[in-house]
């Protein structure tokens, strides 16, 4: 191969406390460096520590719009750019690739500041209209950039993302996260992500209420940061000591809590993609999940559904859940097709194939 693939690798970070873009781009670039070592150059602010070509552009502020679009002007090595993330530099080579996650502030825009609101907007727009090719993670971001932004669908593929692997913990160390919050294994119902308005964790305090009575050892637990809306979410759970909210969760903790919990519960109104899905797979939890298309294509016929405004259909799937206790569920078909590996190379063939 005659050209390098230069990867923007501003979001990749090797911390524990990573985003769903900086998850991404971290799983997906070391999945890429082993098919193509010799050919990825990865182009950073600051040194990454890789085993592989890197080009090094300092700069504090608008990295990408600025120092990256600066060096793409002058550095004529540039002909392939990969973006994971949902901003393209302003000057940009020929052949530049970008990811799209979401389109989530146009659906919920009450949940962004003016200011992210227009620059979001504004980012996907020069995407949609200067990006050679772009990657959705699922059918419905898709659909969102051809109804929104006018996209040409033939210049947009879908590749869903991999599986975050969950951290690996001991019996001992399960056994004090889960005393630490006050729960026993298979006696809570576990959410997981932020709790704001989009995800919808309105519904399921109200379908615990529901049931509450009937099962007086069961618990549920919001494990996240709360966000815009979230509020409102805790102040129905209000004096209920069965309600929890962790707050930030570390990888550990999460991975105690989705092994151990009844069921996991997933009743976002918009989801780009659903990471957290394979991660309840992952730990073989049953899993309740709103009627979005895409909890649809990643889980199949292996979640129950029910409609995002539903509290009495929600309730019926706990009560369903409730009464198999020990029905095993098996997600290694599905956690296999979403795997990083799968997801790189199918990203790799749509990069070749734009100078091929």
């Amino acid at each position: 191969m005659k050209n390098q693939i230069f990867i923007d690798a501003s979001r990749y970070n090797n911390t524990y406390k990573r985003t769903g873009v900086e998850n991404y781009s971290y799983y997906l670039i070391n999945a890429l460096i082993p098919l193509l070592r010799e050919e990825i150059v990865l182009v950073s602010p600051r040194p990454l520590p890789l085993s592989v070509g890197q080009l090094i552009l300092p700069f504090r502020r608008l990295w990408t719009q600025v120092r990256l679009s600066w060096e793409v002007l002058w550095n004529r090595k540039i002909q392939t750019l990969f973006i994971p993330s949902h901003f393209m530099p302003l000057i940009f080579p020929k052949n530049t690739i970008i990811t799209i996650h979401d389109v989530a502030f146009r659906h919920f825009p009450e949940s962004y500041s003016r200011l992210s609101r227009w620059y979001l907007d504004w980012g996907t727009r020069f995407a949609v209209k200067h990006a050679t090719m772009i990657i959705t993670p699922s059918g419905l971001t898709k659909e969102d950039l051809i109804a929104l932004y006018a996209a040409n669908s033939e210049k947009i593929v879908v590749i869903p993302h991999g599986h975050i692997p969950l951290s690996q913990t001991n019996p001992e160390q399960s056994e004090g996260i889960l005393k630490h919050y006050g729960l026993k294994p298979k006696k809570y119902l576990l959410f997981v992500g932020r709790i704001e308005t989009k995800k919808n964790g309105i519904v399921l305090v109200k379908a615990f209420k529901k049931i509450e009575a009937q099962y007086p050892e069961l618990k549920l637990v919001f494990a996240g940061k709360v966000g815009v809306g979230g509020d409102e979410i805790m102040k129905q759970a209000q004096e209920n000591p069965n309600i929890i909210f962790t707050g930030y969760i570390e990888d550990a903790t999460k991975a105690a809590l989705l092994k151990n919990a009844l069921v996991f519960v997933f009743p976002s109104l918009y989801e780009g993609f659903g990471f957290p899905l394979l991660e309840a797979m992952e730990a073989r939890v049953p899993i309740i999940a709103s009627n979005l298309s895409t909890s649809r294509e990643i889980a199949g016929n292996c979640a129950l559904f029910f409609e995002a405004d539903d509290v009495e259909g929600l309730v019926s799937h706990l009560k369903t859940v409730l009464s198999q206790p020990d029905r095993s569920w098996n997600y290694d078909a599905i956690l296999e097709r979403y795997s990083w590996e799968r997801c790189a190379q199918k990203t790799l063939k749509t990069i070749m194939d734009q100078y091929s």
